[in-house]
């Protein structure tokens, strides 16, 4: 939190293996409840107080209701008028986590804390000499392939959110992989040489036995656009949340492979019916800049870089009316020049 007000702190024993969920509630909507949630370790207050304890899951939304959900596609959400709710987290039972809560707005409000934990199963006891048990698999495969010819192309993938690290393949035309069968949300970058760099959100549900995914790549052309849709960041500062690791990895690689190309990382924020205060200009522009850091910290010349931040002045969605279209107003762009 930027400030810690009026918290409270909540130590959660998980009863059964599966996914965790939780809902924050109120009846007052004059309240704006924000969480972390920790995993408990040994000497958790010290770490604590010594700040070495990163949270593994926040939402600081401006929101009186909040939590983490099955369809929330990010495990960390920012300030500001953003999704009120984290992305879900697989558990084990007997594990602890340390969930504090945290009133941004006033004192003495009063929240409804709902806890979810997946149901345990009940089976009949069946015996069986050596029993075998095969979770069901999925395959999952990726080609590269150009828009207009649909050729193969050699180039290079990174795969998140398919496995706990992020998987990542070189000057492949395909890539197959088997996993366990549930539901993934993923995303999805390709880069070839003289190609726009493409990143890709892709939602399999648990139904799904196989899935193919043709990624088509452009040519690349002065004045085209990559919406980084995973470079996110904290609460009103500049500083990257995990989940922008693998987009700005790909975005490397796409300015390693084409050492031709120079282009313009513009910065947006989502401030839906505001006008764009200097707030809103200024952290735009510090985001903007952040990525041209990390280019040049890797290695890309500075001459082949520029920053520029537009606030609000240019969301996709001016009134935006869900999490989607909120994440689509606070990106960043990457424009070739």
């Amino acid at each position: 939190f930027e400030e810690e007000k009026n918290s409270i702190w909540y130590l959660i024993t998980v009863p059964t293996s599966g996914a965790f969920t939780f809902d924050i509630t109120t009846k007052d909507q004059g309240n704006d409840w924000d969480f972390l949630l920790y995993e408990y370790k040994k000497m958790f207050c010290k770490r604590i107080e010594a700040n070495k304890m990163e949270p593994i899951r926040s939402n600081l939304s401006r929101s009186s209701i909040t939590g983490l959900s099955e369809e929330a596609m990010h495990p960390f959400v920012g300030a500001g008028i953003n999704s009120n709710y984290s992305k879900y987290l697989q558990v084990k039972a007997g594990e602890q986590y340390v969930l504090v809560v945290n009133n941004a707005k006033k004192s003495g409000g009063n929240h409804t804390l709902l806890l979810h934990f997946d149901k345990p199963v009940n089976s009949p006891i069946i015996e069986q000499e050596n029993p075998t048990i095969e979770p069901e698999q999925l395959s999952f495969s990726v080609s590269l392939k150009e828009i207009k010819t649909n050729k193969t192309l050699v180039g290079n993938i990174i795969i998140d959110g398919l496995r706990t690290k992020p998987i990542k393949k070189s000057q492949i035309t395909s890539y197959q992989v088997d996993v366990p069968k549930r539901k993934y949300k993923l995303t999805v970058s390709a880069n070839a040489k003289g190609y726009l760099l493409q990143s890709l959100e892709v939602t399999i549900p648990n139904t799904r036995t196989n899935m193919e995914l043709d990624i088509l790549l452009e040519p690349i052309q002065v004045g085209q656009k990559i919406n980084l849709r995973n470079i996110q960041f904290h609460g009103n500062v500049a500083k990257f949340l995990p989940q922008a690791s693998s987009d700005l990895l790909a975005l490397l690689e796409f300015m390693q492979l084409n050492t031709n190309v120079s282009i313009e990382i513009e910065g947006h924020v989502n401030g839906p019916r505001q006008k764009n205060s200097s707030d809103y200009q200024e952290l735009s522009e510090e985001r903007a800049l952040a990525v041209k850091s990390y280019l040049i910290e890797k290695g890309i010349d500075t001459k082949r870089i520029k920053s520029k931040g537009y606030g609000n002045t240019k969301m996709l969605f001016p009134d935006p009316k869900s999490e989607t279209e909120m994440t689509a107003n606070r990106r960043v762009e990457i424009k070739i020049l």
